[in-house]
């Protein structure tokens, strides 16, 4: 009777043994997350856009196009960084002759190119790391715009009080998005944005609004 107890024991034990053996090991087992910290604390790159037509309440302001520029960022801490930008915008803007007793009476079109330079804070939603390589943000702050064109043809015949310019102006910028970053050195970036400028109305206008 012992030696067949003895004999059913050796079995459970060699039955465990290739169980434990053949089970991997719990101290190997990974869990996968959808978190990746942020290694790099610089970026820098350049932006492509399309600015939405907006030429202010009179129509005399530049209108909106294609946009070009570029970027540089720095982490700060935690979910904060600090972005400097500069851009151009390729446009026009209508010219307009003021008539007393008529309004305002278009001349024609003149080209317009637009730059801006401002700092923006951005604040990421997911801190220092990544959500399956995505990374929203807001962002606001602000910095200055006007425009590079010269006179047209068109302003050289109003007199001085009748003649349009823009710039430099305040430029506030709001606005938010996402980065995606499929590998450490590659960023790619989607935003949209609202900015905000003042443009001036010539002295001129005065005598027929």
């Amino acid at each position: 009777m012992r030696i067949s107890r003895l004999r059913d024991l050796a079995r459970i034990i060699a039955v465990t043994f290739v169980g434990l053996s053949c089970s991997p090991g719990a101290n190997a087992q990974t869990i996968p997350s959808p978190y990746r910290f942020l290694e790099h604390t610089h970026d820098a790159g350049v932006m492509f856009g399309v600015v939405q037509e907006n030429r202010g309440a009179l129509g005399i302001g530049p209108g909106g196009g294609p946009l070009f520029g570029g970027r540089y960022a720095i982490e700060l801490r935690g979910p904060i960084a600090l972005e400097l930008a500069g851009y151009l915008i390729s446009t026009d803007r209508v010219v307009y002759d003021a008539v007393p007793d008529e309004g305002l009476i278009p001349l024609g079109r003149a080209d317009a190119m637009v730059t801006g330079v401002d700092a923006r804070i951005r604040f990421s939603l997911t801190g220092a790391r990544t959500w399956h390589r995505l990374a929203p943000f807001l962002m606001f702050g602000g910095g200055i715009v006007g425009n590079l064109a010269g006179p047209s043809d068109f302003d050289a015949e109003l007199p001085s009080s009748e003649r349009f310019g823009f710039g430099p102006s305040f430029l506030g910028v709001m606005g938010g998005g996402t980065r995606w970053i499929p590998f450490e050195r590659l960023t790619l970036r989607v935003e949209t944005s609202l900015s905000l400028w003042k443009v001036g109305t010539p002295v001129g206008f005065s005598n027929v609004e």
